[in-house]
């Protein structure tokens, strides 16, 4: 096993790096266009064209898996757009939007459960609807949001394996192309799996520390 580790470790941590890259980039892309949008579908944006906009292109990407979204902007987009971004760029985009519909859902979701009435308040107060929603709706709905977006980037960096697929050398490619290589699956697995399982106990180490200051600055 150890001889495995020294023999392996340098490839397996290029695999994790590149892991790591593309979840940062598809969480980046994910939480930027999944906030927007969800609170753009929101229920005090409405009648609003492009609500319903998102609203379909939502529906399309939870509707449709992954791995087909995946194999539509490898192998269809490009000769629909006349050239061929790099795999990785393809992954990131593709991870990014699929997740943002997850992320848009949760947003506006946790939104809609406010009560109208806080919205009424506010306005008779004299605040704008963008101040209502940055000073009084999106700290409490923050409270609520969190621990479902930390699951979502969780399930984010394991969606990343799928890329391996379209021949990103990412971890679990990494790990496929040494088994090849040295016929020795169980340590190979193995470590792979502790990997990941280190990434994810410190996003979700990091998901309870942003939980618990959330609910320390809405008291």
């Amino acid at each position: 096993m150890f001889e495995f580790l020294y023999e392996a470790a340098p490839l397996l941590m290029r695999g994790a790096a590149l892991t790591l890259y593309l979840w940062l980039g598809s969480a980046i892309l994910s939480l930027s266009l999944g906030i927007v949008s969800g609170i753009v579908r929101s229920k005090q944006w409405r009648p609003n064209l492009l609500a319903y906009i998102l609203d379909v292109i939502t529906f399309v990407l939870r509707g449709i898996p992954f791995y087909v979204q995946l194999l539509i902007a490898y192998f269809v987009v490009p000769n629909l757009l006349g050239f061929a971004p790099s795999a990785e760029t393809t992954s990131i985009i593709a991870l990014g939007l699929c997740s943002a519909a997850y992320t848009s859902q949760t947003v506006r979701g946790c939104i809609d459960a406010l009560p109208l009435g806080q919205w009424e308040a506010c306005a008779v107060l004299g605040y704008s609807r963008y101040q209502t929603l940055r000073f009084v709706i999106l700290p409490q709905a923050m409270r609520t949001m969190l621990p479902t977006l930390t699951n979502e980037l969780d399930q984010l960096l394991k969606s990343t394996t799928i890329i391996s697929s379209i021949g990103v050398l990412e971890l679990t490619r990494v790990g496929m192309n040494i088994i090849a290589r040295d016929m020795k699956p169980l340590p190979a697995y193995l470590t792979i799996a502790a990997i990941y399982l280190i990434i994810s106990s410190l996003l979700q180490l990091l998901g309870q520390t942003c939980e618990r200051k959330a609910a320390y600055v809405s008291r």
